[in-house]
């Protein structure tokens, strides 16, 4: 079997499952699920407990995210959006609270990095406050479960009352630079599973957004919702726990939005529910006008579905400024306002969407995920992975990545000229835009012979787990006959620097998002310098923020990046003609 496996360390080297699920067995016989206020206001003990009533009764659901730089502020922040919404005659369901990167790394480390402006719960007394607020409950997200500190946030989540915690896909993709700690890591990640386990019959569930794993780099939905069931098997079928996965980031299409909530339910066994539908954060940027408009466009099909087949996820506007800066709560209030508006007039939709089409294409997709699931585990047996183990399971998972999954195991027809020599059975949104974007972009040139960048070398990566904007300029880099080299995503600067020692490369090209751009870059130079490659031309695109002097409000950093010697033009248009000018 042609499959190169990165492995970073010995997965046979694990704890056996036994171990691991003593150790975690023993963990949680010291949790005491908290009460939140949201419990005592509903006489529930859970939230899934509450979904399961909502749903019943055909009630529309709400979520958002919220998270400041520091607990004071985020409490402040809880109050303001709960309070506003209740004077506006509004409400919601649940808040998703946005923590730090940091708060994934171990205590005795943390010293070691800068937090990137979002929220560290640093005390006890802070952690405890998390359902104590206001009677809308607490989600937690990212950087809990996955992390290098899964544990020990799950611990102390579900003492303050959490009961839905995350984010299994970020173990895939997520990384936490200079801490090489991947046995621990995944130890780590399948013992707080089995915590969670523990607690099912609680109501306690896992949570796992697709749009931030590997499921973000599937370019077939059926192969993504093959992963999702690989994901089901490993946190339920070995872990004993229950599992709601969430997605919607990515997906700009509005009907397959609606399609795949159906596949997700038609291979969700135990009937969990979901936890909340992202809004699509793929047509934000920075024309409010258009965001109002896509807000609507994505919001009616999530509430549309849910309306017709109740599966108990929440609908969760995104607030029209996210793109730009860490939206403000009275921004937030004003785009749960709108959904108020979205679900008012959804029903006069719903009863016209041909629902027999919906469910046909659904059923297409999970015939698909059957395949690929299936192919991955026999795969996995084959390549001597104890398919009982979990933390082996995800180990060689992560060491092969989804371009080799993909390629190799896809439901998707074989087709070599197509992207990943496979033709999707459903193509992603992301695949979708990529081509239309990449179309446009290439309409506007006229590349004579191999193009203008035959023989040019050029590296290009992403900082964080988003590939959208990578994906886009490698490929239209080919197109002008660079030879590129992919490094993925969550890319670290030795990385970078051995693969452009390794390729001769003068030219790196980095995709950004995540409010790293300035730190990332600094960092960057600095290397380059130490290694005698000051020479390498450095482009960088995206979203070029961060948060900076201790402000949770990223600003703008093109001119910082420009002033260290980045090339910072953000310009599809214009980077075939400004790498031409390097040579």
């Amino acid at each position: 079997m042609d499959i190169e496996i990165k492995r970073r360390y010995n997965e046979k080297e694990l704890p056996d499952m036994k171990t691991i699920r003593s150790d975690a067995k023993k963990i949680a016989s010291k949790i005491t699920i908290g009460e939140t206020l949201f419990m005592k206001e509903y006489g529930v003990k859970s939230e899934v407990e509450y979904k399961q009533k909502m749903m019943e009764a055909g009630k529309i659901m709400k979520h958002s995210v919220i998270g400041w730089n520091s607990w004071d502020v985020t409490e402040d922040g809880i109050r303001a959006v709960y309070n506003g919404l209740k004077e506006a005659g509004s409400g919601i369901d649940r808040l998703g609270i946005c923590c730090d990167w940091i708060m994934g790394v171990p205590e005795q480390y943390r010293d070691r990095f800068q937090a990137s402006g979002s929220l560290i719960l640093n005390t006890p007394e802070e952690w405890s406050r998390l359902g104590q607020v206001v009677p809308v409950h607490p989600h937690l997200g990212d950087h809990m479960i996955g992390s290098l500190n899964g544990v020990e946030n799950v611990t102390n989540a579900l003492n303050a009352g959490v009961t839905s915690i995350g984010n299994l896909a970020q173990y895939f993709t997520y990384e936490y630079p200079s801490l090489e700690m991947e046995d621990y890591r995944t130890e780590d990640y399948i013992k707080a599973m089995a915590i969670m386990g523990e607690f099912k019959d609680q109501g306690v569930c896992m949570h796992c957004n697709l749009d931030d794993g590997y499921g973000a780099q599937f370019h077939d939905v059926a192969n993504l919702l093959g992963w999702a069931k690989l994901e089901r098997y490993v946190a339920e079928d070995l872990m004993g726990g229950r599992l709601a996965h969430c997605y919607g980031n990515l997906f700009s299409d509005s009907f397959l939005r609606i399609v795949f909530n159906r596949a997700l339910s038609m291979i969700n066994k135990y009937g969990t529910p979901g936890t909340f539908v992202n809004g699509n954060t793929i047509d934000y940027g920075f024309c409010l006008p258009r965001n109002y408009a896509a807000l609507c466009a994505y919001a009616l099909p999530d509430v549309a579905c849910q309306l017709m087949y109740p599966s108990g996820y929440a609908v969760a506007p995104v607030p029209f400024t996210e793109a730009i800066r860490i939206p403000e709560p009275k921004e937030i209030i004003e785009a749960q306002l709108t959904m108020d508006m979205v679900i008012e007039k959804a029903p006069y939709y719903a009863r016209y969407i041909n629902w027999e089409k919906v469910n046909a294409d659904a059923e297409k997709l999970v015939v698909g995920a059957n395949q690929f699931f299936e192919r991955v585990m026999n795969a996995l047996d084959d390549l001597g992975v104890d398919i009982e183990h979990g933390g082996e399971i995800v180990s060689v998972l992560k060491a092969i990545g989804p371009e080799q999954l993909e390629i190799a195991f896809g439901a998707g027809r074989k087709d070599e000229e197509a992207m990943r020599t496979r033709v999707p059975v459903m193509p992603t949104s992301i695949v979708q835009t990529i081509n239309k974007i990449q179309d446009e972009a290439l309409a506007k040139q006229s590349f004579e012979g191999d193009g203008p960048l035959s023989g040019v070398a050029v590296v290009v990566g992403s900082t964080d787990v988003h590939e959208f904007g990578k994906e886009v300029i490698r490929n239209y880099l080919r197109k002008a006959g660079a030879k590129v080299f992919d490094l993925g995503v969550s890319v670290s600067i030795g990385e970078i620097a051995d693969t452009l020692v390794e390729t001769g490369s003068k030219v790196l090209c980095m995709s950004t998002y995540n409010g790293m751009a300035y730190s990332f870059a600094k960092d960057l130079m600095e290397e380059l310098k130490r290694t005698g490659m000051e020479d390498t031309h450095v482009l960088m695109g995206g979203r070029l923020n961060e948060a900076m002097d201790g402000s949770d409000v990223p600003i703008d950093v093109t001119d910082k990046l420009t002033a260290m010697g980045v090339n910072a033009d953000n310009n599809l248009d214009t980077i075939v003609e400004t790498i031409a000018s390097f040579q």
